[in-house]
This record gives C-alpha cells, structure tokens and sequence, in this order.
C-alpha cells in the first residue's frame, strides 16, 4: 500500500502546475500546501490506478490502510484523493455507518483542519448520504454538530448545502445552524449562511426570520450570503 500511495503522490506532482498551486497556498493563507491538482485530475489518477492495481477489488484492510495514509498526507491533494476514493469505490457499497466513523475518526485525529478539505468532503460524501435518507446519517451530524472541533461541527452543515433533501430536513437544519451561529469561529457562521443561501430559493421567509432572530451573532458576511438570491417584493 505504500507504494501505491507514494505512486499516487507521484501522478499528483507530475499532474500539478505551479502557478494552480501558488495561487491556492495564498488563497487559504498557508493553511494547508497545495501541488496544484484539481479535482478531475485527482479523480483521473484513482481511476487509473484502479484499471491498474485493481485498488476496489483489495481487501478492505488494504482499501482503508491506503486511504488513511492518503487522507494523513501533507498536502490538500492527498486529502482530496482520500475523499474521492471514498466516493469512487465505497459510497452507495459500503454501510453509512462505517464510512461515518472512518470519516469521524479523520476529524478526531485532526487529519482534517481546512475548510476547503471539510467542503470537499461534505459535498463529495456526506451530501449523498443526507441524500440517501438514512436516518443514522441525521443523528450522527446531530452529533457533529456540537462537537467542540471546528471542521467536524462545520461539515454537519455545509453538507446540506447542496442535498435534495435540505427542505425535508428543515427542523434539523435550522437546530443546526441554530448551534453554529452562536459560535465565534468565522467558519462556524459562514458554513450557516452558505446553507441560508440554498434555503432562500425556496423558502426566503424562513431565512430572513432566521437572521431576524440571530441578528446579534450574524456577521455581515453571513448576511450577504445568506441573502444572495433574495428578491425583494416591490411594494405598489
């Protein structure tokens, strides 16, 4: 396994460009390095890889020893290429339950400490279990959502963002953001107005209730979000 994830990392830097990666290292500040690959091409070494090594058809142990040392590496790449893995070969095939506690496990660890890494991962994996309504997914964001750690509370809202099923969780949603709004940390409030954004479309009443309750704790660059596709009746 270790050789085929230092081959990975490989691909990623032959892949990479220079300038892709100078211009996200100053975009999140030195949060995290970057190489300079995106997603596609991410996606295009794994799938590579997998008509080569035939990684989805390893044992499990092998599967999750690879996607541990990728999701531990240094660079967001590697992180990346950990959650498209598990998006590629495991979602929708293995239990929820256990890739909520492999992902668990990554916040716990600290393996993941960047917004960028905490969307990717909500959009690419934790979206489509909301999507597939399963209730353990529901009652373990219920979890995260209260979690001291930044990034595991973060990404059980953000991953409603983009679900089909954003409008039938509305109660769990608005307890969620209800918890995040409160809280300091600059990524706990936006990851509320980026959900607020997403409500709008169709329910902009609730949205502006919501901001109308929480005014003392939301930041003007929640409230330019969360009201992005807001339009105002005209009054006659």
């Amino acid at each position: 396994m270790n050789q085929i994830s230092e081959k990975i990392v490989e691909d990623l830097r032959l892949t990479g460009r220079s300038e892709k990666a100078d211009w996200w290292n100053q975009y999140l500040k030195g949060t995290i390095p970057f190489i300079g690959a995106g997603i596609p091409e991410i996606r295009s070494i794994l799938l590579e890889m997998n008509k080569v090594e035939g990684l989805d058809q390893l044992s499990m142990n092998r599967q999750v020893g690879l996607v541990n040392r990728l999701i531990k590496g240094r660079f967001a790449e590697q992180k990346l290429a950990a959650i498209l893995y598990v998006q590629l070969f495991w979602l929708g095939q293995k239990k929820n339950s256990f890739l909520l506690s492999l992902i668990n496990d990554w916040f716990d660890e600290r393996y993941i400490f960047d917004w960028n890494t905490t969307d990717w991962l909500s959009v690419k994996i934790l979206t489509p279990m909301i999507n597939s309504r399963d209730p353990h997914v529901i009652w373990t964001l219920k979890k995260w959502n209260r979690d001291p750690y930044l990034w595991k509370a973060r990404a059980s809202v953000v991953s409603f963002a983009q679900s089909s099923e954003l409008h039938a969780n509305g109660q769990e949603v608005e307890r969620f953001c209800d918890i995040l709004i409160r809280r300091q940390e600059r990524f706990a409030k936006t990851a509320v107005g980026w959900v607020l954004r997403e409500y709008s479309k169709k329910d902009p009443e609730f949205v502006l209730a919501f901001l109308s309750k929480h005014v003392r704790y939301t930041t003007a660059e929640v409230k330019r979000n969360a009201l992005k596709y807001y339009r105002q009746t005209p009054r006659t």
